[in-house]
């Protein structure tokens, strides 16, 4: 009786453990780039920008990334909550920061829904001669089963 004690006393510690390592794996940080239009943004919240090149399947090109504010139309810099949304019920909350002398800024994102479920991710962003803005950052899924890279 003992040594059965001790068999599934065993397998409860493989088996948590195995678990564990999954969780962590799905918490692995990857690479990510995208791509943004804003030629339609006027400054008026909510405006929005629409997603043009994308490296990561969850978020497909067309996915339009909503500036909701409170700082839209400052000369220095932007200030906003923002969200992705495909219109497919696919969506991710988060807060960007850019400062326009310098042209550089900071997109956080830490909630989804959909295929974005436990999306995480932090991004700088840029923009170029072309007045496209890129986001390169990095991010990751904070729970099992979430949608990979």
């Amino acid at each position: 009786m003992r040594s059965l004690s001790k068999v599934i006393l065993l397998a409860a510690i493989v088996t948590a453990g195995l678990g564990a390592s999954t969780v962590s794996a799905t918490t692995a940080a990857h690479p990510i780039h995208l791509v943004k239009d804003c030629s339609t943004a006027d400054g008026v919240a909510p405006m929005f920008c629409t997603i043009s090149a994308s490296d990561i399947d969850a978020i497909p090109v067309g996915t339009k990334v909503w500036y909701l504010g409170p700082v839209l139309t400052n000369s220095y810099f932007l200030s906003s909550n923002v969200r992705l949304d495909d219109d497919r019920r696919n969506t991710a909350t988060g807060y960007c920061i850019f400062q326009a002398k310098t042209a550089v800024g900071l997109c956080t994102f830490w909630e989804g829904t959909g295929r974005l479920a436990g999306f995480v991710a932090i991004f700088d962003i840029t923009i170029d001669e072309a007045g496209l803005w890129h986001m390169d950052g990095s991010y990751y899924f904070d729970r099992p089963g979430a949608a990979a890279p």
